[in-house]
């Protein structure tokens, strides 16, 4: 049995979900320029020292308060909007890919909501995201539970794993971070797609496959 773990941002898609995300609701007026601190949080991703819990009340501060029909109307309208320059060939590829396994799911640390909008578009059923709290169909603004970020993405699939009788051992896995090491390290096979320097090192030095965009 095949079983495919893809990341989202900058591996399946050839961009961040979230910082387009974020600009589209700044074209609609609901927050002011956010490029600076894009910027920062990016900067601070790369580097492996990511307050998630800042970046997370960032993400959701312009959705604070908004239904969940009303959120779902922005996430289909983002992604029609902005779809066709976060895919490329490569992301075809991927999803070519797709199609040969017999499980495939997408593990992203960006927020729940938008990847599972996300991957619902690209004909994907499973999908892991970092979980966002809603109560009485309303976004409070805050999380549910731990961050699918490092070593919380891997606590994440293996309980998608166990939910669904696959082995996290057994997974082909693709990201282009660093901070995805540990589920490098807990899959079965490794692929990396565009490394940071980081992660391109560790990459040569284990011999992990590496492709290109």
């Amino acid at each position: 049995m095949k079983f495919v773990i893809f990341d989202l941002d900058d591996t399946l898609l050839c961009g961040d979900c979230e910082r387009e995300w974020i600009n589209f609701l700044f074209s609609k007026g609901l927050l002011e320029n956010p490029e600076t601190i894009l910027n920062k949080f990016d900067l601070e991703y790369r580097k492996g020292v990511l307050n998630f819990t800042e970046y997370s009340s960032f993400i959701q501060k312009p959705i604070k308060g908004l239904s969940k029909k009303k959120v779902s109307t922005f996430v289909d309208q983002f992604i029609k909007k902005n779809i066709k320059n976060l895919t490329d060939n490569l992301t075809k590829q991927l999803l070519d890919e797709a199609k040969s396994a017999d499980k495939v799911v997408i593990a992203s640390g960006s927020h729940d909501f938008l990847v599972k909008g996300i991957a619902n578009f690209l004909g994907i059923d499973s999908s892991i995201g970092t979980p966002v709290e809603i109560k009485n169909d309303i976004f409070s603004g805050k999380l549910s539970g731990e961050p699918t970020f490092a070593e919380g993405k891997v606590r994440a699939v293996e309980k998608w794993c166990s939910q669904n009788n696959q082995k996290i051992n057994e997974s082909v896995f693709y990201s282009d971070s660093i901070n995805d090491l540990p589920m490098f390290e807990a899959c079965g096979l490794p692929i990396v797609v565009d490394p940071d320097e980081k992660l391109k090192k560790i990459s040569k030095e284990r011999s992990y496959r590496i492709i290109n965009r």
